[in-house]
């Protein structure tokens, strides 16, 4: 039975989390998830806008398993098309007709996507494009922007959270790794920049432009703190790159399908010339790619740049998202708008609850991925900004909110759904303003 309005409880949680630490580092299995509070909460079953635990809560859900359930928990049609694949098989390590009407379907609706080569992670396809892009380049040397994160791969595990400083030559920022044991020399081939700073960008590649094979950011930043590019950045970037010869990678993972049909790169009318998505793609099914131009695509399909993968374009993958892209694709610019009106409605209303508290907090982002941040702050323009809000605060709101019935990600990121009705957002203001009350009376 569920706990009464603001009062849920997660002990079952809790002592399943103390035994899994026992078999599992941590109790969880992937340190991402280890920043739930009041401490990683077990589920047993999720619906629409809401996920079951074990202790027989219902919370309404704004993790949305970190992104990909852009059209809610379970939709019907995807998990009916998932059934009948696992019918006809789950694996065949070979070709099959929906790998290709999935690449048809991108590339229908994503202007960058010429051609298409599947994986399972978005990571994996972010190490793709990298890879693609020194090939076809001939150069070694990434830049990569402060805040902006590409996985967890060493290459590009840097300047994520931590605070930054000023490289001693006074070009760009000292790379600073974000977990031990990654490479030593990984930096070796990494310039990091400030974002949202075209002059700093500018600068940059004009003394190390003969050697950047790539420059890689999240078109929104969007994995600290969300943070749009100021009007004019992004055209500023794809002309630095092109004047150096740099090929631009948008990391979309996050932003791919849910910032708008055509990703972020669709809303804000800037092409790069590869993209890694993910996530939204098949609707919570593991899956990731890289597309982008064919010229530069052309090395995988020669062999002479290697991508591989057993698990690339498993036939129920591909069944997931043939039904999520065909849904996105036929509901167009009514289920976007829509979409985008319920999510302007929840922002609008959080921060109509946070206007005038003792306790200044606010939120910002796109109305299909947003962040909640406590600070006095009018906008929050660059990772440098974002590391100036009050985060510590922010984890302390958490279990009041999670008290409340409202789960939020680790990293105060909302991940509105298609399944979030007006009533569901209405109710989420009103518990969050509940939640508010209870951390103001524990302060």
């Amino acid at each position: 039975m569920q706990a009464g309005y603001g009062e849920l409880t997660f002990r079952k949680s809790r002592l399943l989390h103390e035994d899994s630490k026992k078999v599992i580092p941590g109790g969880v299995n992937s340190n991402v998830r280890m920043g739930e509070k009041p401490h990683p909460i077990f589920f047993e079953a999720s619906e629409g806008p809401y996920l079951y635990d074990v202790d027989g809560n219902r919370l309404i859900d704004y993790v949305m398993g970190q992104g990909p359930m852009l059209l809610g928990h379970r939709p019907a049609f995807v998990t009916a098309a998932v059934e009948e694949q696992l019918g006809k098989g789950i694996l065949y390590g070979a070709q099959h007709r929906l790998e290709v009407e999935v690449a048809q379907l991108i590339t229908r609706t994503v202007p960058s996507a010429e051609v298409v080569r599947f994986n399972m992670t978005g990571t994996e396809a972010v190490q793709a494009a990298l890879r693609i892009a020194r090939a076809a380049t001939g150069r070694n040397t990434v830049l990569k922007f402060e805040g902006h994160y590409h996985g967890w791969a060493d290459s590009v595990l840097f300047n994520v959270g931590s605070s930054s400083r000023t490289r001693s030559d006074g070009h760009g920022t000292e790379p600073v790794p974000e977990s031990a044991g990654v490479a030593t020399d990984a930096a070796r081939s990494l310039i990091v920049a400030p974002w949202n700073d075209p002059e700093a960008l500018r600068e940059l590649t004009s003394a190390h432009g003969h050697e950047i094979a790539a420059v890689i950011m999240e078109p929104v930043m969007a994995n600290s703190g969300v943070v749009e590019p100021v009007p004019g950045y992004l055209q500023a970037v794809r002309r630095v790159c092109d004047e150096h010869g740099i090929v631009l990678i948008f990391d979309e993972v996050i932003t791919g399908f849910r910032a708008s049909l055509g990703g972020a790169q669709g809303r804000y009318g800037v092409t790069p010339d590869l993209t890694a998505m993910g996530k939204a793609l098949a609707s919570g099914f593991p899956v990731g790619c890289v597309a982008g131009r064919r010229d530069l695509m052309a090395g995988i399909g020669t062999g002479k740049v290697t991508h591989a993968g057993t698990f690339n374009a498993t036939p129920i993958t591909m069944a997931a998202a043939r039904a999520t892209l065909e849904h996105l694709y036929e509901g167009g610019e009514e289920l976007y708008g829509a979409m985008e009106a319920r999510g302007r409605r929840l922002m609008s209303g959080l921060n109509e609850v946070m206007t005038g508290q003792d306790i200044p907090c606010r939120v910002q982002g796109l109305p299909t991925i947003f962040n909640l941040m406590f600070t006095d702050l009018p906008a929050v323009r660059n990772h440098r900004e974002v590391l100036m809000t009050d985060r510590a605060r922010r984890v302390g709101f958490l279990p009041h909110l999670m008290a409340a019935g409202v789960r939020i990600s680790g990293f105060g990121n909302f991940f509105p759904s298609a399944a979030h009705t007006d009533a569901v957002i209405d109710e989420t203001v009103e518990r969050f303003g509940s939640a508010l009350d209870s951390f103001r009376s524990a302060l």
